[in-house]
């Protein structure tokens, strides 16, 4: 009986061990696939981290989006502007843009008549830091109507800023109700647009069909888009 004994002990031994041998793999490899888990979560956060940072910023401006780390503002405050009510709707769009954008952003402001304003005054596109752009709301916000319209004037200036800027996808809105017609003005914008910024165009009020076209074909020239808005 002592032999039988013996063998049946080996036999539920090796029973035991070849299930143990069976199961030990499998919780290795549990383990090994959860380590392989927790391991990637960092570069994954990285990936995703990376990506927030080289992602352009984006806002809406008069219903449209306007992405890049470089935006600046070409508006028309002539006297027909200022009559229907529309500077007033174009400073609130600026206005509402400033507040929205990251400290990575970069931006100008123009407003033209008959002649220039821009700020800053320098000529040289801001960082959106909390301070300087609480001084730029306090400027917009202070923009009166004017007289005249020198489109031509309004955009060359903003584009100063753009060859200036460090930004690496710069754009340029427009909101105006035309001003120029001519093939040769859409000429010269498009030599010193030498960052090649997308230029947006927003028309608004009661556009004549040659402004309109203007307009459009700007857009088109620089990759941007034109939007017409109807009250």
């Amino acid at each position: 009986m002592k032999p039988i004994t013996v063998l049946l002990m080996v036999l539920a031994l090796s029973v035991l061990y070849g299930f143990r041998t069976v199961e030990l793999p499998a919780q290795g490899i549990g383990n090994t696939s959860q380590t392989k888990e927790n391991l990637d979560l960092p570069y994954d956060a990285i990936g995703e981290n990376s990506e927030e940072e080289d992602a352009p910023e984006v806002v809406v401006f008069y219903g449209q989006n306007l992405e890049g780390d470089g935006i600046f503002y070409c508006i028309d405050r002539s006297g027909s502007m200022q009559n229907a009510g529309e500077l007033q709707i174009a400073k609130q769009e600026v206005t509402r843009n400033i507040q929205e954008f990251s400290p990575n952003v970069e931006f100008g402001i123009v407003f033209f008549d008959a002649g220039v304003l821009k700020f800053p005054s320098s000529g040289q596109p801001m960082k959106a830091e909390t301070s300087k752009k609480l001084s730029a709301i306090s400027w917009v916000s202070g923009m009166a109507g004017g007289g005249g319209s020198a489109m031509d004037k309004g955009l060359f200036e903003a584009l100063q800023f753009i060859s200036r800027s460090s930004a690496t996808r710069n754009v340029l809105v427009y909101v105006g109700d035309g001003g120029g017609s001519s093939n040769s003005l859409l000429a010269q914008i498009k030599g010193k647009n030498q960052k090649r910024a997308q230029i947006n165009c927003v028309g608004v009020l009661e556009l004549s069909p040659d402004n309109r076209q203007f307009l459009q074909k700007l857009a088109r020239a620089n990759s941007g888009t034109y939007t017409e808005i109807k009250r």
